[in-house]
This record gives structure tokens, C-alpha cells and sequence, in this order.
């Protein structure tokens, strides 16, 4: 049985997310069933190694859900550079207008993560909207991995839409969909954000 404690949310910057990296951590490894004694382990070292640098990064952002004082869940991503990697290895080619960069177009959702004991209490809907809420940039985008049935399901009920696919330079390199999701952010349903929507249709 869950606690009967109220979850609590919080919006942190770089310098207040990289305090909390062990916590961060732990919630990673329980969420993605990751074992400190097998090969998947090596994630949990690379999210380990990145995290920093993603909390120094233009447009960072993180939101956590804690409940009792215990952290059981969280979100995070950045504004992407113009010269970004993040449209590259697609294995078919993507429109011209999706990969197009130019400064402050795109938030790149990087992870999102509920350990098992809360998940399917809508706190995984509730850190995706807080952490979209208010951004400036025209659209956001994330990888989810390509046999991931149920993560699949919850993107396309947010509004998000596949692109394509591409192999994740993560341990194993899996093969993971490319998802694209026009926000009402400094935009405002402009002309190149009526672009985007139509092209994802």
C-alpha cells in the first residue's frame, strides 16, 4: 500500500538538480529495473557521468516528485544548440523541417522516470506537464525505446508523435523512436509551428 502522503513537486534549475545526482540515481535504478550487479548497470554510469553537464546547459530544467521525503520520481531536459547531434543516425531520412535547428526551437526531454511502487498514479503525466509548462521553445522532443509498449501508449495519449528511429548510443545501443510534440511556447501556434503539427500528422 502507498503511503498516504500528499506527492510533492518541485521545478529545480542546474544548480539545485546537480545537488541531488545520488538521489537521481536511485530513482533511476529502481524505475528502469537496472541491477547494480549486471551489464545494465553501465546506464546508470553514464546518467551518472552526463548529468552535470546537462545541468549546465541552456533551457535545463528538472521536476521532482517526492513523497514522505523521499524522492519517487522525476523529469529533466534542455533547449537544444543549433548545431545539434540529436536529429543524426536516423536510419530513414527525416523532413527537412523537423531537423532543422535554429536558436531556442526545440526542448529535448531527456529522461523521465517513476519507480514502480507510484507509478500509474498520473504522477508521470503530472512531471511531463509541469516540466512543458511554460517553455519558450516551439516544440519539444524525446526518445522512447522502440519495444516500450506501455511508455508508447502514455506519449501518444500527451500528444506526442514518431518521427522515426534511430540506435541510442546507450549500453546495447537500442533501437529507440524519435518523438516530436509542438508546444505553446513562444510561438504561438506561428506559422512554423502550424508546419510542424501538419508534418506529424
Amino acid at each position: 500500500m502507498l503511503p498516504k502522503k500528499e506527492v510533492i513537486y518541485q521545478q529545480l534549475d542546474g544548480s539545485q538538480a546537480v545537488r541531488l545526482l545520488d538521489d537521481l540515481c536511485n530513482v533511476y535504478i529502481e524505475s528502469f529495473g537496472v541491477s547494480r550487479e549486471n551489464s545494465a548497470a553501465k546506464e546508470v554510469a553514464v546518467f551518472r557521468e552526463r548529468f552535470p553537464g546537462f545541468c549546465e546547459s541552456p533551457g535545463f530544467s528538472l521536476v521532482t516528485a517526492g513523497n514522505g521525503g523521499r524522492m519517487v520520481g522525476f523529469g529533466y531536459g534542455i533547449t537544444l544548440p543549433e548545431k545539434t547531434g540529436w536529429w543524426s543516425g536516423s536510419l530513414t531520412p527525416l523532413p527537412e523541417e523537423i531537423v532543422t535547428e535554429r536558436a531556442g526551437r526545440t526542448f529535448a526531454f531527456i529522461d523521465l522516470a517513476v519507480i514502480p511502487a507510484f507509478q500509474r498514479q498520473g504522477i508521470a503525466s503530472q512531471i511531463h506537464d509541469t516540466l512543458l509548462a511554460g517553455r519558450t521553445e516551439e516544440r519539444a522532443t524525446l526518445t522512447v525505446h522502440a519495444e516500450s509498449t506501455v511508455a508508447h501508449a502514455a506519449y501518444a495519449k500527451w500528444g506526442w508523435h514518431s518521427v522515426g528511429q534511430r540506435r541510442n548510443p546507450m549500453p546495447g545501443n537500442p533501437l529507440v523512436d524519435i518523438m516530436v510534440k509542438p508546444l505553446q511556447g513562444r510561438s504561438q501556434r506561428s506559422p512554423r509551428s502550424e508546419d510542424l503539427a501538419q508534418t506529424l500528422r
